[in-house]
């Protein structure tokens, strides 16, 4: 039966395949008992975890409860409760895990742990109720009553009954009453306490009038007071003991529990842990000694196989090879054998193995031709495919080109005509403003478009020169606006030495800040943006090194979103698009802009606390040029900085002499008998403008001159303020330049100086001509036209080419002809192609079309136009083509 070799291979497989399975049950077995240990040892890990995240979670509560008694924040209270629900669900957890080990210890320290958490409820709950007391006495008792008794002394005073000393001595008492109550509000203290009693005493005793019922009313109403703000005093302490005392002790003893409960779970994580590595020793031992044996058995398997199989089929190859070299054999090893081998060793036709493994090679060589075949022609397919995609890419956007820039030819067009007329300075800003972003939406579309330079991964990058201070006002313009609408809180700094004449790329420049800018707003929903200008000049001085930072307060991200952040259409998560809009080619684009302009790209980020970016770049800069500030004038040596936290930078400070170390509080000041001429006070928020407004005023009255640094605001505050207050005003964020114009204002005493306007000389231009507008579009022929006529030249209009064909032909009195490429009835490639064959060869023909592809202009000079804009046209394109062509030119 085992006279086979098929017969014995199987059987040495059987055997060893029984090996294998018996040694994988073994191995399964013993794995199941290592996992069983592992996720022992992994569920105490969870425990652990889960103890430690319950202190934090109580930690986060005590926070919030001292949030709650510092401003009465009902988010406090929203994310206490939210608190409480998270670590009762964790509580429950644990109690679940501790019934499933049976453990008695670990739920009396839960028990105990869930009484002392709702303790602290309670307490909380008390300490809400009671605040709300305070402020419920506060608005409709103390505040109240001390605003009637004012009413009272107004109306007194009015009527006679008492006189104006009177009045003013017991005004003055009532408002040191409310002044101590209001700050034993913010601090509770005894010496409030004390001064509230004897401002209300010293009211009390005070004879007002002979008037015995208005006298018995004001004593009343005194008394009322007092006893109103004693009960005040009476809640605050007991909130303070129960928050200080009572509630802290509940959470000292949940975290002295938790402590414990931690104790406990580490030592049975750390006793599953040693029955794991137990386990772990144990199966190593099996696994090694089965392995052994595994180990033996293949051996013999092998020396089975080498002597009785490989050995016999080595010597009856040599046959074969003598065979085929024409060698003859008369005895052949292995031939009394009966099983394959001696068949083989009788079986000696070499001429037929050698036909056999001819025809096998022909049959892979005829595969093999077969595949290549089905290769070639797949490749042609893809590259007809190719082709047809390339082509129908073309189309798509030499069509979208025409689609946008139709409708952007007719508004940047009014816009620079409307820019011509005479406008108020807020309506020229805001055109001005429109006409600049217009220009950087146009030139993200040039690039969109430029098929050619999309697909080679570049985009020309120009080196122009442009001043620093148009930058600064179009991105404050456009930033601030947006953060306005979600009141947030803007500041603008910019190095006062930078110099502001530089050469670079100013759209790019714009487009990478705006870009970053407008996504700090956009995930930013509360706190404050930073935007800082800084830089350096280079040894020589014609270099500066531009460094543009935005730091902001928003969502924040990861290390692993930060780092996928600057490729395309990606954002840092993806629940972002959803909530927060966008493509995700923001940042993308921001990092391929600053490598083309050999700049530099950082940014960092703590996820919830708001993120960082740094862009770096090398502009060339004019040499000994005086900083954006450095020409600012210096406020006197005595003048006064009023403020508790400095608005102003301290660089700007020092920039106009004005002193940051004496400085005093609003409150400080008015104490100040004899004030200097000039004063800076800086106004966080409306409710302190509103308190002080009539000491302000005073101070303008006794000719003083006063500055006022404003926080950021929505346009309706902004309004206010500007209503209220008729001297010096600047609000964040401001430019250098409006900073500049702030000081003069201050040092001036006149609050409309207007300073000086950081913009580019108009160059106006008068030419002589009678053109052809070739042009079907309405609005188009409006602007062109309009454009025409400001230059001194007079114009027909055909709304087609036949139309152009014709009047050339009627009237050829034409100094240049305008044509537009897209027409119905006739194009203007047939029309140029048909008055260039009708002898009109001398007439310069300039196409006008939206189509921006490079091959565009080359099919336009082909039909024999002299020339090509592409719109939306700008009058400064238009007047230096034109003077290409057309005789008479003048500078105004």
């Amino acid at each position: 039966m085992l006279s086979s070799i098929r017969i014995q291979l199987i059987t040495v497989l059987l055997a060893l395949i029984a090996l294998i399975l018996a040694q994988g049950f073994i191995a399964r077995e013993n794995q199941e008992v290592l996992n069983k240990g592992v996720a022992s040892a992994s569920k105490a890990a969870v425990d652990v975890a889960l103890v430690k995240e319950l202190e934090r979670d109580v930690v986060d509560l005590q926070r919030n409860v001292l949030i709650f008694k510092e401003n009465a924040s009902k988010s406090a209270i929203t994310r206490f409760s939210r608190l409480m629900v998270t670590i009762n669900n964790k509580l429950d957890k644990l109690a679940l895990v501790d019934e499933d080990n049976e453990e008695q210890e670990g739920n009396h320290i839960l028990s105990r742990m869930k009484g002392h958490l709702n303790a602290y409820q309670e307490n909380f709950t008390q300490v809400v109720d009671a605040r709300s007391e305070r402020d419920n006495l506060i608005a409709r008792g103390t505040l109240s009553d001390i605003t009637l008794l004012e009413k009272i002394l107004s109306d007194a005073k009015a009527n006679g009954d008492i006189s104006a000393a009177s009045e003013e001595q017991a005004k003055s008492l009532l408002i040191r009453a409310e002044s101590a109550m209001l700050k034993y509000l913010m601090k509770p203290d005894m010496g409030f306490i004390r001064a509230f009693n004897e401002a209300t005493d010293s009211l009390r005793k005070l004879t007002l009038t002979k008037n015995t019922s208005l006298q018995e009313r004001v004593e009343r109403l005194s008394e009322n007071i007092k006893a109103d703000f004693v009960k005040l005093t009476q809640i605050t302490q007991g909130n303070l003991f129960l928050v200080n005392v009572v509630m802290a002790g509940s959470a000292n003893e949940f975290l002295y529990l938790s402590g414990e409960l931690a104790k406990k779970v580490t030592t049975d994580s750390e006793i599953a842990t040693q029955r794991t590595y137990t386990l772990a020793e144990s199966t190593q031992r099996n696994g090694e000694l089965f392995s052994l044996v595994s180990i033996l058995l293949a051996l013999s398997a092998a020396l089975f196989t080498m002597f009785r199989i490989l050995g016999p089929i080595r010597s009856i190859t040599q046959v074969f090879n003598k065979l085929a070299q024409g060698v003859q054999i008369s005895n052949i090893p292995g031939s009394s054998r009966k099983d394959e081998i001696g068949k083989l060793a009788k079986a000696a036709l070499v001429f037929s193995d050698k036909n056999r493994e001819t025809e096998k090679l022909l049959g892979e060589a005829r595969t093999m031709n077969s595949q290549l075949e089905s290769l070639n022609k797949a490749i042609t397919e893809a590259k007809i495919k190719a082709e047809q995609a390339t082509a129908s890419k073309s189309m798509f956007l030499a069509n979208m080109s025409h689609e946008i820039r139709t409708p952007m030819n007719g508004i940047i067009g009014l816009i620079e005509l409307a820019q011509q007329q005479e406008l108020s300075t807020t309506v020229k800003g805001y055109l001005d403003k429109a006409a600049y972003s217009g220009q950087i939406l146009l030139s993200v579309i040039n690039d969109i478009l430029d098929f050619s330079k999309i697909e080679a991964g570049k985009l020309k990058i120009e080196e122009v020169s442009f001043s620093l201070h148009s930058l600064f006002d179009n991105l404050i313009a456009v930033i601030a606006l947006r953060a306005k609408e979600k009141n947030l809180s803007v500041h603008f700094t910019v190095n006062p030495k930078i110099p502001p004449q530089v050469i670079g790329d100013p759209l790019r420049i714009a487009q990478t800040i705006m870009n970053i800018g407008n996504n700090a707003v956009k995930f930013t929903e509360q706190g404050r943006i930073d935007i800082e200008f800084d830089g350096n000049l280079n040894e020589k001085g014609n270099v500066l090194n531009l460094t543009m930072r935005i730091t902001d307060s928003g969502i924040g991200m990861s290390a692993a979103q930060l780092d996928r952040i600057f490729n395309p259409f990606t954002q840092a998560d993806g629940s972002t698009n959803r909530k927060y809009g966008g493509t995700g080619l923001g940042l993308a684009i921001v990092s391929q802009l600053t490598e083309l302009m050999n700049g530099r790209l950082d940014a960092t980020s703590t996820m919830g606390k708001g993120s960082t970016f740094e862009v770096e770049l090398p502009l060339k800069a004019f040499k000994n040029q005086p900083g954006v500030l450095e020409q600012t004038p210096q406020l006197p040596v005595d003048s006064l900085y009023v403020t508790e936290v400095a608005l102003l930078p301290a660089a700007y400070c020092n920039q106009i002499q004005l002193p940051t170390k004496s400085t005093l509080s609003i409150e400080e000041a008015k104490n100040i008998a004899a004030l200097p001429e000039h004063i800076i006070v800086d106004i966080h928020e409306f409710s302190e403008f509103r308190q002080n407004i009539a000491w302000l005023n005073a101070l303008l009255e006794k000719g003083k001159s006063v500055g006022l640094v404003m926080e950021s605001a929505g346009s309706a505050l902004q309004a206010k303020y500007d209503t209220l207050w008729r001297g010096p005003l600047i609000m964040h964020p401001f430019t250098p330049a409006q900073f500049e114009r702030f000081v003069h204002q201050v040092i001036s005493k006149d609050a409309s100086y207007d300073g000086h306007h950081f913009s580019e000389e108009a160059e106006a231009t008068s030419l002589e001509g009678h053109v052809l507008l070739v042009e079907d579009n309405n609005i188009n022929q409006l602007v062109t036209g309009e454009m025409l006529t400001n230059l001194g030249l007079t114009f027909d209009i055909a709304e087609d080419g036949k139309q152009a064909v014709q009047k050339v032909e009627n009237a050829p009195q034409y100094d240049l002809i305008l044509m537009d490429v897209q027409m119905p009835v006739m194009d203007g490639y047939e029309a140029t192609k048909q008055l260039r064959e009708k002898g009109f060869t001398g007439v310069p023909i300039i196409g006008l079309s939206a189509n921006a592809m490079k091959e565009d202009k080359q099919s336009a000079i082909d039909a024999g136009m002299n020339d090509y804009l592409t719109k939306p046209i700008k009058q400064k394109s238009l007047i230096g083509m034109l003077k290409q062509y057309l005789g008479k030119q003048r500078y105004v």
